[in-house]
């Protein structure tokens, strides 16, 4: 069983930055009133781009944590999630392309260097798809 406390890093406001790509994006973790979920809110301030609610708990086999992802185009996923080592992993293996998201917290914990990486079909090897990070501004 995980212990929920390590999620407390994230709790707060981020701004999410993706290269090459001026727009207003934010992040915010906040705990479920009464705790035990941990829930992650995704807004981007352009039609391309998904906006997105998570909930993060310890739902996955022998209480692993876990990422249920559902976002504004009507996409569900489910990811299995670490966060040891000043790393944050989501990670999936399917059903149509694995997936997997590494970000690095900086020393201070205050930014978050990412990248999404995936594959173009079940079982085939991750490539770079690209960065996310994420700065903390409350």
């Amino acid at each position: 069983m995980n212990d929920l406390r390590a999620l407390d890093v994230l709790v707060g406001e981020w701004a999410a930055e993706v290269p090459g790509f001026d727009v207003d994006a934010r992040t915010t973790f906040e705990w479920l009133e009464g705790g035990g979920f941990l829930i992650q809110r995704a807004t981007v301030a352009r039609e391309e781009f998904p906006n997105g609610v998570m909930v993060i708990g310890a739902t996955g086999p022998g209480g692993g944590l876990q990422q249920h992802y559902f976002d504004s185009r009507g996409v569900q996923r489910v990811y299995e999630m670490t966060l040891d080592g000043g790393v944050w992993t989501l990670s999936r293996d399917g059903p149509d392309w694995p997936q997997r998201y590494v970000g690095e917290f900086s020393d201070d914990g205050n930014t978050i260097a990412g990248r999404w990486e995936r594959g173009v079909s079940l079982g085939a090897p991750l490539q770079h798809d690209f960065e996310l990070s994420y700065r903390r501004i409350g």
